[in-house]
């Protein structure tokens, strides 16, 4: 109980300070960190561009899941890419002719959580993974000046251009980031950070307000050998170096046509795809039986609502996805939906940000009471409510508070069904 007022009242009070803590409106853009910016700058004319990224969180559940817990999640993202005819020539007047090399590596550090002791369906955090050194994604793009195609080949992380909602990013929770259907229905949670899979990948302008993305690539990511795995469940581990490029499971296919609007000056973007995988999949019923072939559909609205120099910019975004397949899919419907207030308190950088969303599990998913009899799952819900604070142009604090609801549609563990959970996180975020 001691910990709980501790870690609410470290909440409380570094949000309550962000707020109150005045701050000249260009400070978080204009600051460097040992002149980086410059080191950078002068690398990326000689054709190198180098990101790194951090993410350090702290989570706990003092309410709810099997049992109280406190967990620690780091993430480390290096990238580097060559701009190759920018190398080879320099010049800024050659940039992207020949393409660009892209290699990029992840370290995770800490140990997740939202199997156990959540046992939730979906994950509390985009960073939470099981702690590697991997390979992230090596690929190749071209994309010349002015022209409306886009082609990337390699292995790539697919999560990056499909199923993407820009409002939907301000959220920390996992559905919020890659959705849940895909996370839980395709093998190993899907070609989505810190997985890769060898992809081919296209990118068309139709026009100044349509694109098409098309991308055909393998279905299994680290090549593991069998869909479930009780002692791995997401199967990162059977590719712990990220060094596999499998192309042995099944064809993974994904479609997505975008539309950019403007209503009344405020601008919005609608999406609508299809991700269709030839391999084969266990039943719910019974995993001793697979069926070939399975797929998704899905819609994603994120609009601006208003913009007011006195209150902020408040955007809002809807995610839906569904599939007709129960036989062979733990979750058949998913639904995401939220807010998120850009300058809130006159601060320019910072936002505040309120996600809600369900999952609807398939009618052959069951539990076991202790009495010995079976009932089908319900719906798991889960809420969100963050600020982030943009403290510098490279750092960002981010308190958390998230709900969970029915976990996994309402399982027991050990005899006892798995409580709804109050969880607590605190997010740091660095980008250099």
């Amino acid at each position: 109980m001691g910990s709980l007022i501790l870690i609410g009242r470290t909440l409380f009070g570094v949000t309550a300070l962000l707020s109150a803590t005045p701050r000249p409106a260009e400070a978080a853009g204009d600051d460097e960190l040992h002149g980086w910016s410059g080191i950078k700058d002068r690398w990326r004319q000689a054709g190198v561009n180098i990101d790194i990224g951090d993410s350090e969180e702290f989570w706990t559940n003092p309410v709810g899941g099997s049992r109280s817990s406190a967990n620690y999640i780091g993430a480390t993202v290096v990238d580097v890419t060559l701009d190759l005819a920018r190398l080879y020539h320099g010049g800024a007047d050659r940039e992207g002719q020949w393409g660009e090399l892209e290699v990029s590596g992840v370290d995770i550090r800490g140990r997740p959580f939202s199997n156990v002791p959540l046992y939730a369906f979906n994950q509390t955090s985009t960073s939470e993974a099981d702690p590697n050194l991997r390979l992230y994604e090596l690929a190749y793009s071209y994309h010349p000046s002015g022209d409306a195609i886009e082609v990337r080949i390699g292995k790539l992380d697919l999560s990056r251009d499909f199923m993407v909602s820009d409002t939907a990013q301000d959220l920390l929770n996992g559905s919020f980031g890659w959705p849940m259907m895909p996370s839980n229905n395709l093998y190993d949670q899907g070609p989505a950070s810190p997985l890769a899979t060898p992809a081919l990948r296209l990118r068309y302008d139709v026009s100044d307000d349509w694109t098409l993305l098309i991308a055909v690539g393998d279905d299994n990511p680290t090549g593991a050998r069998t869909f479930n795995n009780p002692n791995d469940p997401w199967n990162q581990n059977q590719d712990p170096s990220g060094t596999r490029f499998n192309f042995g499971t099944g064809t993974l296919a994904m479609a997505e046509a975008q539309h950019s609007v403007s209503i009344g000056k405020l601008l919005g973007s609608y999406k609508a795809g299809v991700i269709v995988d030839s391999g084969t999949f266990p039943l719910q019923a019974d995993a001793s039986t697979q069926r070939r072939g399975n797929w998704l559909v899905y819609a994603i609205l994120d609009q601006t609502l208003f913009r007011d120099p006195a209150v902020g910019r408040l955007h809002g975004f809807v995610r839906w996805q569904y599939t007709g397949l129960a036989d062979r899919n733990e979750i058949v419907s998913a639904l995401d939906a939220g807010l998120s207030l850009h300058r809130p308190f006159g601060r320019r950088h910072d936002l505040v940000a309120f996600g809600f969303g369900y999952a609807a599990p398939s009618r052959f998913l069951t539990t076991t009471e202790p009495s010995g009899r079976t009932e089908a799952r319900q719906n798991e819900y889960h809420l969100e409510l963050t600020y982030r604070a943009q403290l510098s142009s490279w750092l960002s604090l981010q308190p958390d508070l998230q709900g969970l609801i029915a976990p996994s549609g309402g399982v027991y563990v050990s005899g006892r069904r798995v409580r709804d959970a109050l969880i607590l996180g605190l997010h740091a975020g660095l980008s250099l």
